[in-house]
């Protein structure tokens, strides 16, 4: 491994905004494109120029059995003086590189970059592709174009390079987002008797969808269902009884969730308390919970590659957040372990940071996955 190679890499990846909203991935892409396409290393595109998804093939476009995927989109950096380091600078400090998308994910996609340029070297008798996404961090439409493209179509393992601290991880739950949206009368606040208050009754209509757990198989590693109301709005002014109220609910599901079921679920619940006629639940967003069986050849494979790396034997775990896993697992029959170098602690945070030497020791955990595929 070339760690100044790695290194460069990743600086100037850290250097490219690209802050989703609004993303800006094709200034990050044409910096890995050039970069592996000097190594003579093959690229598709999918998706439109502007938000680009781009695999990379050690094989001239011929695809394998297995890709390694990372997005290339980042969070904002929210406010900057809340930032002890320059989040577009790779600052360097006792061993740890800070920047905005160093752990997530720009510092594994360097990894991913760099196995790819060492396998490939290696002459393989067996393809390995890289896949890096846009839009990521805001619903995962990126993955929506690859699995639509049929680009992946046959490949069977995935690795996600998500930061996991080179845990191995065999899941992750689903995002069902919704609204639960009261229609009320306004009245004047000194007679409030002449209205119908539409806040009171998304109130009420929260206790009701909130009040039980909504059924679910139980699986070793995904846990339990989550629920958070993470956003409520109503009424206009404090003496005008409120017309209009609305709160967004984020869940995360596991197996024996869908978004279809739990908006029937929700609806009827209303519908008990004698709510629907004033009161609905709209659908946001939802991506389902993803489980891949701990016995399979990836997650056999992974754990005995990072434990040679590391000395330590992972135990396997699941992902509360989501992940592209979500939509080339279910979509194009990819299973997928996620298992990458830096914290997810770190991941949206100001002063984010990845170690560097879990970044290098990273690319020959996936080399040592890699090379255990060419058989």
């Amino acid at each position: 491994m070339d760690e100044s190679r790695v290194l460069s890499l990743l600086k100037d990846l850290i250097a490219t905004n690209s802050e989703n909203p609004p993303g800006r991935e094709d200034a990050v892409a044409k910096i890995l494109r050039d970069h592996l396409e000097s190594y003579g290393i093959s690229c598709v595109s999918v998706g439109p120029s502007k938000r680009p998804n781009l695999i990379f093939s050690s094989h001239d476009g011929e695809k394998g059995e297995l890709v390694m995927h990372g997005h290339m989109d980042t969070v904002p950096i929210g406010d900057p003086d809340s930032w002890a380091h320059d989040p577009f600078g790779s600052e360097i400090v006792d061993g740890l590189l800070y920047g905005r998308g160093a752990c997530d994910m720009k510092g594994p996609v360097a990894a991913l970059t760099e196995t790819l340029i060492l396998y490939t070297e290696e002459k393989h008798e067996k393809p390995l592709l890289v896949l890096t996404t846009s839009d990521e961090e805001s619903g995962c439409s990126g993955a929506e174009e690859v699995a639509k493209s049929g680009e992946l179509k046959g490949v069977s393992y995935g690795v996600c390079a998500e930061p996991t601290d080179l845990q191995v991880l065999v899941g992750e739950k689903g995002i069902f987002w919704s609204k639960v949206v009261a229609e009320g009368k306004s009245a004047h606040g000194s007679r409030p008797e002449e209205g119908v208050n539409a806040i009171s009754a998304c109130m009420d209509a929260i206790r009701e969808i909130t009040s039980e757990p909504y059924p679910y198989e139980k699986t070793e590693l995904l846990g339990d269902p989550t629920l958070s109301i993470g956003m409520i709005q109503g009424g206009i002014k404090v003496n005008v009884v409120a017309a209009h109220c609305e709160a967004q609910l984020d869940m995360r599901t596991v197996k024996g969730q869908t978004p279809e079921s739990l908006m029937e679920q929700m609806n009827k619940r209303l519908e008990n308390a004698g709510l629907s006629d004033r009161v609905r639940v709209e659908y946001i967003h939802g991506k389902p919970a993803v489980y891949t069986p701990k016995d399979i050849e990836i997650v056999l494979i992974a754990v005995d590659q990072v434990e040679q790396v590391t000395g330590i034997r992972p135990p396997l775990t699941s992902a509360t957040y989501g992940t592209d896993c979500s939509v080339l697992q279910p979509k194009v029959g990819i299973m997928n372990v996620i298992c990458g170098p830096g914290s997810i602690e770190q991941a949206h945070q100001p002063n984010e940071f990845i170690k560097l030497d879990q970044l290098y020791q990273s690319v020959d955990v996936y080399l040592g996955i890699a090379r255990k595929f060419d058989r």
